[in-house]
C-alpha cells in the first residue's frame, strides 16, 4: 500500500491540531513555562514558551514526515512495500501518544503539576499497542527490534518479534496497573523499559547463537 493523502488525513491533523492549540493558548501563558518535571510531577525546569511550542510542533511534524517516508528508502523496501500500512500504523501510534503528552503538558502549565498517573497510563497503552502490531512488522532497518542478530536472520527477526509482542503487551499492562498504585512513575518506567531492553538484547542473541550452533545459520541472511 503506497502513501496517499486520504489515508493520512487524521495523522496530518495531529501536528496541525497541535499548531492551532499552540496559537490559541500562546497569548494566555506566561513567558516562562514548566517544561520538565520530577518523578512526582513537580516542575523542576522552566523555559521560554516560544521555544517549547516551536520545537514541539517541529517534532510532531518531523515524526510524521520521517516515519511516513523513511521506509521507502529502506534496503528491504521491495520486500516490505506490500506491508507499508503497518509502518503507518506504528507512525500513528507514536503521533497520537506524543499529542497526548502535549495535552498533559498544557494541563501541567495551567495546574503547575504533571499528572504522572495519566502519563503512566499513556505509556502503558503505548506499549500495549506497539506489542499488538510488533509480530506483524517485516524485517527492516528502521522499525522494530533492530539488533545485529535480528537484522542478520529472518528466523531470529520473526521469533524475536513474536515474543517481543507479548513482552511489550505484558509490560504495558504492568505500567497501567502500577500507575493506579502509589509506585512512582519513575520506578514504573524503569522496571518496564529495563525489562524490554534486557529482552531485546539477550533473547535474539541467544536465539541466533542456538540456530548458528545447529547449523541453521551460517552467514547473515541479508
Amino acid at each position: 500500500m503506497i502513501w496517499n493523502i486520504k489515508r493520512d488525513i487524521i495523522a496530518i491533523l495531529v501536528p496541525v491540531s497541535a499548531i492551532i492549540i499552540s496559537m490559541i493558548l500562546y497569548p494566555s501563558l506566561p513567558e516562562k513555562i514548566p517544561t520538565h518535571f520530577n518523578i512526582e510531577g513537580i516542575p523542576d525546569r522552566y523555559d521560554s514558551k516560544f521555544v517549547y511550542f516551536f520545537w514541539y510542533n517541529v517534532m510532531l511534524s518531523g515524526i510524521y514526515i520521517l516515519m511516513t517516508f523513511i521506509p521507502m528508502i529502506d534496503p528491504f523496501w521491495k520486500k516490505i512495500k506490500k506491508r507499508y500500512n503497518l509502518f503507518l500504523i506504528f507512525r500513528d501510534i507514536i503521533l497520537f501518544f506524543m499529542f497526548f503528552v502535549f495535552i498533559l503538558s498544557i494541563k501541567a502549565m495551567k495546574s503547575g503539576k504533571l499528572d504522572v498517573g495519566w502519563m503512566g497510563i499513556g505509556l502503558g497503552l503505548l506499549f500495549i499497542l506497539i506489542g499488538n502490531y510488533l509480530p506483524k512488522i517485516p524485517r527492516n532497518f528502521f522499525f522494530g527490534i533492530r539488533v545485529p542478530w535480528t537484522l542478520a536472520s529472518e528466523t531470529v527477526w520473526k521469533k524475536t518479534h513474536i515474543m517481543g509482542g507479548w513482552v511489550f503487551v505484558l509490560t504495558g499492562l504492568l505500567m497501567v496497573i502500577l500507575s493506579f498504585s502509589k509506585i512512582t512513575l519513575f520506578i514504573t518506567v524503569m522496571i518496564s523499559t529495563g525489562t524490554i531492553l534486557i529482552f531485546s538484547i539477550l533473547y535474539p542473541f541467544f536465539l541466533y547463537k542456538k540456530l548458528e550452533k545447529q547449523g541453521e545459520i551460517k552467514t547473515p541472511e541479508l
